[in-house]
């Protein structure tokens, strides 16, 4: 059964991944766990503002920068690659929020897209190479 996480579990679910855990194994385990949608479900429901807080608006709106933070602060963490990006809109969530009113989001969300840009193309790269290279050895 999954549970449902209101919005200060949020916060303090993406802040712990994001804060206290330095180990690279256990982030790319979150990865493989399909960890990556389960974040991207929670950034569009938050950019959508269907966070289900029940506070005031002016509140439920700094709760929810709050958490659009923290989780791009847990995704900067994340060792999210090719295939994680595959298979969720986690690229678009982010990319969208690089408009968002809030500039510490817009600044964090258009980080966000420039490094995974660059891993993709770094991944791109080595696929390419290991193809190509596999191809010449085979004619050799």
């Amino acid at each position: 059964m999954r549970e449902k996480f209101d919005l200060s579990g949020r916060i303090l679910f993406a802040d712990v991944i994001a804060s206290s855990t330095d180990r690279i194994e256990c982030l790319g385990r979150f990865v493989q766990l399909r960890g990556v949608p389960v974040l991207d479900d929670w950034l569009q429901e938050a950019h959508k503002g269907k966070t289900g807080d029940e506070s005031s608006p002016k509140e439920s709106d700094k709760s929810t920068e709050e958490l659009l933070l923290a989780l791009l602060r847990a995704l900067d963490k994340l060792p999210v690659n090719l295939n994680a990006l595959h298979t969720c809109n986690i690229g678009k969530s982010v990319n969208h929020l690089r408009t968002h009113r809030n500039l510490e989001i817009q600044k964090k969300a258009r980080s966000l897209v420039d490094i995974w840009k660059k891993s993709v193309d770094a991944e791109m790269t080595k696929i390419n190479d290991a193809k190509s290279g596999g191809s010449n050895q085979a004619m050799t």
